[in-house]
């Protein structure tokens, strides 16, 4: 029983904190500012029926995503280094 219960909570724990880029979804937006050199690319999360937040999603070098207020400067500001990166 106990490990019944332990598999469960290790599959539910994938399942609701390790996004993924094709079912990752946003719930909240991550307050910090964050480095460039930290960033990998990212994404855009729109408005749709399972996601209800938009926003801009950085991949970061070790693997891990964090979710951005599009309207924040310093969300702009890292877009656009990680942009001036792909033209490079």
């Amino acid at each position: 029983m106990a490990c019944t219960r332990l598999l469960l909570i290790v599959v539910l724990s994938c399942v609701l904190f390790t996004p993924s880029e094709s079912a990752s979804c946003c719930l909240r937006y991550y307050q910090r500012p964050v480095p460039c050199h930290r960033m990998t690319g990212f994404t855009i999360q729109t408005i749709s029926s399972s996601c209800d937040l938009q926003a801009v999603i950085f991949h970061t070098k070790d693997g891990r995503f964090m979710c951005a207020d599009p309207a924040k400067k310093w969300t702009m500001r890292v877009l656009k280094c990680l942009l001036s990166r792909k033209t490079d």
